[in-house]
């Protein structure tokens, strides 16, 4: 099952050295068509409704400590993360193929894809679910499992981009999280 969401709320955390900058955010999948082994969306039922994972622990990238550039445009490395059902990241793996991912492929770039994936590596989430309501009944809101008859924990694979920028050798570390 392959979900992703938007970037609503974004909680600034600042780095004490503030040399760089690395923005989170979840991706959209693209439409690939129906290639083999591609993941296929669940369709919910009327008396059924999706319930996204939350982060519990989700720290950003820390930049490597070898770094040497003073200056970095932005630059989006993106990974997928695999959850399961019971909330825990499975694997990370490099996600080259998505229009924003690009920059992953350069070598130039391979240090900081490495943190990207170390970094949600180390994620815990609280599980996504399918909350099942009895016939005729219906969620009280998108998400929200209150009332439903059964709770079905499923694991899930999320696409996470990190922008990447250091200006003029100033640390800043930006980490944007939250669902829609």
């Amino acid at each position: 099952m392959a979900l992703a969401g938007c970037v609503t709320t974004m909680p600034v955390i600042e780095d004490p050295d503030n040399r760089y900058n690395v923005g989170q955010r979840l991706l959209t999948p693209e439409s690939s068509g129906a290639a083999a082994g591609a993941v296929q969306a669940y369709r919910l039922a009327a008396s059924e409704t999706f319930r996204m994972p939350e982060p519990v622990q989700s720290p950003p990238p820390v930049m490597p400590a070898d770094y040497a550039r003073q200056t970095l445009p932005p630059t989006t490395l993106c990974v997928r993360v695999i959850i399961a059902a019971e909330g825990q990241v499975e694997r990370v793996e490099p996600l080259l193929e998505h229009a924003s991912c690009t920059a992953g492929r350069e070598l130039e770039h391979a240090s900081l894809l490495q943190a990207s994936i170390a970094a949600a590596t180390q994620w815990t989430f609280r599980p996504a679910a399918i909350c099942h309501f009895s016939p005729g009944s219906t969620p009280i809101a998108q998400g929200d499992c209150t009332g439903a008859v059964r709770v079905e924990q499923v694991p899930v694979t999320l696409l996470y981009a990190f922008t990447f920028e250091v200006v003029k050798g100033e640390a800043r570390v930006r980490s944007q999280t939250g669902v829609r």
